[in-house]
């Protein structure tokens, strides 16, 4: 039987001062006073709510909470960050973070950069040339794809530099801890926090993270590709310099960093953080090849997902935080060949705030997955124009858009089960298509959201336009919900706008 969607105006007020599901545990001991800068004792110390989504199915998210005096820690540098991680272990733990962590920064607080993880002969130039698909899509292809396997010096400078980088730039985080931003400036860049498996309870709040920067992405030159006869001299195999693979469309720019990677990790809580490419967005970063290599989304791209869900991790609720001006949000699977991941990936997002993203609001495989009173907003306009894929890429080169094109915000991917509640979707030059897709789905369910202004069933519109409809017969129901009751549509607009993001505890 659904859950009612409850008319909750009486409570708008009351939630809208405090949009947070937690609760406190008094019996832990004072924290010190850190100057302008100090937050309560219970703000510190706060706990997921009993029943507040799934990472509270099987017992209450503390993180910290119970840390000694000796294990709370105030740290502005990557260092002081690193060695409070490593020193209290699996035992109970709050870090408090003041001002901006650079985590590409070395123990002298110098910010590392492209040329301090370079390895030699890589340089991007050469690197670029000696891939580019009129000089290695010549080859014959393997499974009707050119060779994805790279070669050659350049692309092993390129995987020595990328593994100098990664050693540098992801921190494991460790059971058993909260990392708390202090005040309303709190940010950790240029770097990922990774919650790797065997590692649970974990509660991140109120930071801004931005800029998970990728110097070292790396061509694929069989992603998307496909002989398409539409193509000018698009041919299986090579013939001479206007006709043969390389006059077909496809591959991509792939990076390898996400702010935050729940690579295998259980019962985790994001609460009011923010999450964006900040000052160094995928769009200073154009394609590097002529036609037919061209299209946006075969820009160089430098950042991956804001927050991935992957590897029979389990049991999250994400609640309260904005994500902006990214293309791909996050995956909650990472491949459909992944059974194992079946019965995991059970994933709460309330209250969150999506603007100018692209699509994977998220992308789902195998997981249950609740999506309620979230707010999205973006443009599809720009994804080209034409009776084939040939004529809309053409059409996408004239009509370059400047914002994150909207291709879907929830996708249904292999075997997913998404329970949609009371969202609002605002999605210029879009139709409900835009608010779900179906990749390789086949179940979805919706009942109370809003698409541009209009109460909507985004599931039975979308299947109207759809060769491949999704059933609503997903198979569960929600009923982790928390304290507070599940907002109207016409009361998620104001309430999501007055909440989420860091800097508003």
């Amino acid at each position: 039987m659904n859950r009612k969607i409850l008319a909750a105006s009486c409570l708008a007020a009351s939630l809208i001062a405090g949009c947070s599901a937690v609760s406190t545990d008094n019996s832990s001991q004072k924290l010190s006073n850190t100057g302008k800068n100090s937050m309560s004792q219970d703000m510190t110390r706060a706990v997921l709510s009993h029943n507040d989504g799934w990472a509270a199915a099987e017992g209450q998210v503390t993180g910290g909470s119970d840390a000694l005096d000796a294990h709370i820690y105030t740290v502005s540098s990557r260092k002081a960050f690193v060695d409070a991680l490593k020193e209290a272990g699996n035992s109970p733990k709050i870090i408090r973070i003041s001002g901006t962590i650079n985590l590409s920064s070395n123990d002298q607080g110098r910010e590392l950069t492209e040329a301090d993880y370079r390895v030699a002969p890589y340089n991007f130039e050469d690197y670029k040339n000696a891939y580019a698909p009129a000089v290695w899509n010549i080859q014959p292809l393997i499974k009707k794809r050119p060779n994805r396997d790279l070669t050659g010096p350049q692309e092993e400078a390129r995987l020595a530099s990328a593994k100098k980088q990664k050693d540098q730039i992801v921190i494991d985080v460790p059971s058993n801890t909260s990392i708390i931003g202090l005040g309303k400036n709190a940010k950790i860049i240029k770097g990922t926090l990774q919650i790797s498996a065997d590692v649970e309870n974990v509660i991140i709040r109120n930071i801004a993270f931005e800029d998970a920067f990728d110097y070292f992405p790396g061509w694929d030159p069989g992603d998307s590709f496909k002989i398409d006869p539409n193509y000018p001299g698009c041919m299986g195999e090579y013939v001479n310099a206007n006709q043969g693979p390389q006059k077909c469309p496809g591959g991509r720019w792939n990076s390898e960093y996400d702010l935050i990677s729940i690579n295998g990790g259980k019962r985790v809580w994001i609460d009011h953080s923010t999450f964006s490419d900040g000052d160094r967005p995928d769009s200073m970063f154009p394609p590097v090849y002529p036609f037919p290599q061209n299209e946006i989304t075969q820009k160089v791209q430098h950042h991956d997902g804001l927050v991935d869900i992957t590897n029979q991790a389990d049991l999250v609720t994400i609640s309260n935080s904005y994500f902006h001006d990214h293309d791909k949000a996050f995956l909650i699977g990472n491949s459909d060949g992944k059974t194992a991941d079946t019965g995991y990936l059970r994933v709460t997002l309330h209250g969150n705030y999506f603007k100018n993203v692209g699509q994977r609001m998220p992308r789902v495989r195998y997981g249950k997955v609740h999506v309620y009173n979230n707010y999205f907003v973006g443009n599809a306009q720009g994804d080209g124009v034409g009776a084939n894929a040939y004529e809309r890429h053409v059409d996408s080169l004239i009509n370059k858009p400047k914002h994150n094109i909207v291709r879907q915000v929830l996708g249904a991917g292999k075997e997913s089960a998404i329970y949609s509640e009371a969202n609002v979707f605002e999605i210029e030059n879009g139709n409900p298509s835009h608010a779900i897709g179906n990749m390789k789905g086949k179940v979805a369910y919706d009942q109370g959201s809003m698409f541009n202004g209009k109460m909507i069933d985004i599931v039975e519109e979308a299947n109207k336009a759809s060769g491949k409809p999704l059933s609503k017969d997903v198979g569960w129901t929600p009923t982790l919900y928390g304290p507070t009751p599940v907002l109207p549509a016409s009361e998620v607009i104001d309430y999501v706008k007055e909440n989420a993001g860091a800097g508003k505890l």
